[in-house]
């Protein structure tokens, strides 16, 4: 039976407010504790945006192990990094490292960052420092009741030794060096002194920067890969906010004046930023992937309702740095939140397209004075490109034909060898065979049969293989490629030539940059410039800038510079490089007036004008060129 015991009043009011003290606090999600006792560096109460509460909360959900967020600026990470920080401090005391980048950023990150926490009022008293500066070591440590903190560098090789943690926040991943020293990599050093954790979080955070060496970006595509979906005003279709290329969704203003900026949706409808605030309190993530344990969300400066992300401000910072490949780098990660896809030496597939010319399919232009061929040869066809070649580098590209069959049967081949024995007139009326076709043998899956086909082709075909010399020139010295019963080469069988891919295809985009000249203007086209047809499909104009040069490394690696794909189909564009070479064997790089002089002759054209005479007087020119007719 309870026993009823006399108890003073004040022995039960301090009794009360013992078993008051004693009581946990209630648990909150990171959210909810955020609006409460989360602070700003003013000291005003963070209210936490629309797209940021389920971000917060996922930080809390059990059935979470790992969070990416591949952001742009002003979307509020650091400061929904600090409420994580407090939450875990005062509502779920854990062992917990912040890693930055580097050494001297975990103590810019200390000062700025963490200390200021001392200030929040419901972490007074809690956080203090356990330990700083020891024998150099600038790692920055704090204790507090039942847990610690860490805050290291990327750049520590003895950062992630003998410790275990509960909590682990990756800030600015993209900036991070290769490796950890010879530890390795640091994101998978960190995650390991998770295991021993009965409630491990991983949280990785980053502006992304290069496509292709993002760890964000890998990161944000191993986890449900979430946009934050907000209804259109007036339709109510749900969609996320886009930058947009003018034909589509995203951002559009008229006539260069940011102030004119609008958002148009997925169906049309114009959407003025006033509505902004609305439809982010309407909006929900929407996940591309299937949850298992790791979401990743992907946010962008459009979402933010700050002034400093107003969209007309946006607009603003693009037409800023369009024109400058740093600038627009830079703004493409920091407003977009995206990586920047260097297309370094490539131009676009669309400026190809629009300046393409008309002249009849099958024939050679007037400047066109000899044909030569590049061929692909892939598992289940043969591509092939015809090219004509005229004074300075100029050329056309006369055909792209696709021949379909296996490559180790007959038919293709046969096939091809029709092909190369047809001819194409000329505009001034000579029919142009193809001088020198170069096929690639280097694939070792089909170079057996490419050899086969080459040693009954003739003359005028060119085995080749490209080169794995950064600096090779276009065409280089052939070398042996058949091989007698003994294992000694046979000098007069089928010969490999290298081809510096790199450098025609330097030289090839170079050339497509090259801007035509105007009807009013009457210059001559400059030389080297690439003339397209136009029955060449958008499909051709896309593969001829399919590669782009970029180069990787630094920060301790080395810098290496390297073509590199930008789509899956890139035919046109070898088959261009072949071309190419072909060419260069036929002496395009060598030929001078007179070689000129003597193709013009050979197919019924009038002669040109030398240098000499274009400079003379209109009057004294005619006279020079009627005598020089004459003679």
């Amino acid at each position: 039976m309870p026993l009823d015991l006399p108890v003073s009043e004040l022995v039960a009011e301090t009794a009360s407010g013992w078993f008051a003290a004693l009581r946990p606090p209630p648990r909150l999600s990171l959210a909810e504790w955020a609006e409460q006792h989360a602070r700003l560096y003013d000291g005003a109460v963070f209210k936490p945006y629309a797209y940021q509460r389920e971000i917060l909360d996922a930080m809390t959900d059990p059935a979470v192990e790992r969070i990416t967020l591949m952001k742009s600026a002003r979307v509020g990470y650091t400061q929904m990094l600090s409420a994580a920080l407090g939450y875990f401090i005062a509502q779920r005391p854990s062992k917990i490292m912040i890693v930055q980048p580097t050494i001297e950023d975990a103590e810019d990150y200390s000062k700025d960052t963490v200390d200021p926490l001392h200030d929040w009022p419901v972490l007074s008293g809690l956080l203090s420092e356990a330990g700083a500066k020891k024998k150099g070591d600038t790692i920055k440590r704090k204790a507090f009741p039942g847990g610690s903190l860490k805050i290291t560098g990327a750049n520590s090789p003895r950062a992630f030794r003998r410790i275990d943690l509960d909590v682990l926040l990756f800030d600015e991943i993209d900036g991070y060096p290769a490796v950890a020293g010879k530890e390795g990599d640091q994101i998978a050093l960190g995650i390991k002194r998770l295991t021993q954790s009965l409630q491990p979080l991983a949280v990785l955070g980053s502006t992304p920067l290069l496509d292709g060496e993002s760890k964000i970006a890998d990161a944000f595509a191993a986890g449900t890969m979430e946009r934050y979906h907000v209804p259109c005003p007036h339709c109510g279709t749900m969609q996320p906010l886009v930058w947009g290329d003018g034909t589509g969704a995203g951002m559009r203003w008229r006539d260069g004046d940011p102030e004119t900026t609008f958002y148009v949706c997925v169906n049309g409808c114009p959407i003025d930023e006033s509505h902004k605030l609305e439809m982010l309190e309407a909006g929900r993530w929407v996940a591309e992937q299937p949850f298992k344990s790791h979401r990743s969300f992907h946010i962008w400066s459009a979402y933010c309702p700050l002034p400093g992300a107003a969209w007309p401000k946006l607009v603003a910072e693009f037409l800023a740095a369009k024109k400058d490949r740093e600038k627009l780098q830079v703004w493409t990660n920091t407003v977009l939140g995206e990586t920047w896809v260097d297309r370094g030496e490539a131009p676009d597939w669309r400026r190809l397209y629009d300046r393409r010319e008309t002249w009849e399919p099958g024939t050679v232009p007037a400047g066109g004075l000899f044909l030569t061929a590049g061929a692909d040869v892939q598992r289940d066809r043969i591509e092939v490109s015809v090219w004509a070649w005229g004074r300075g580098k100029e050329s056309w590209l006369i055909e792209h034909r696709v021949i379909m069959g296996d490559p180790f049967t007959d038919a293709p081949w046969r096939a091809l060898s029709a092909m190369l024995a047809e001819t194409w007139r000329h505009e001034h009326g000579a029919t142009l065979p193809v001088t020198m076709t170069a096929i690639d043998a280097g694939d070792g899956v089909t170079m057996e049969a490419v050899k086969a086909w080459v040693r009954t082709a003739g003359p005028q075909v060119m085995a080749i293989k490209g080169s794995s010399l950064a600096l090779a020139p276009i065409l280089g010295q052939p070398s042996a490629a058949d091989i007698s019963h003994r294992g000694k080469r046979i000098s007069n069988g089928v010969k490999l030539w290298p081809v510096g891919s790199a450098a025609a295809k330097g030289e090839f985009y170079g050339f497509l940059r090259l801007d035509r000249p105007t009807a009013e203007s009457g210059e001559a086209f400059p030389a080297g410039y690439v003339h397209l047809p136009m029955h060449a499909g958008e499909e051709t104009c896309k593969q001829l800038v399919a590669e782009h040069r970029v180069t990787r490394g630094g920060k301790g690696r080395g810098r290496v510079t390297a073509w590199e794909p930008l789509r899956d189909r890139n035919e046109a564009l070898d088959c261009r490089t072949y071309a190419r070479a072909a060419a260069a064997r036929q002496g395009l790089d060598r030929m001078g007036d007179e070689a000129w002089a003597d193709l013009l002759r050979s197919i019924g054209a009038p002669p040109e004008k030398t240098e000499a005479e274009a400079a003379l007087p209109a009057p004294a020119r005619k006279a020079s060129r009627s005598s020089w007719v004459s003679g």
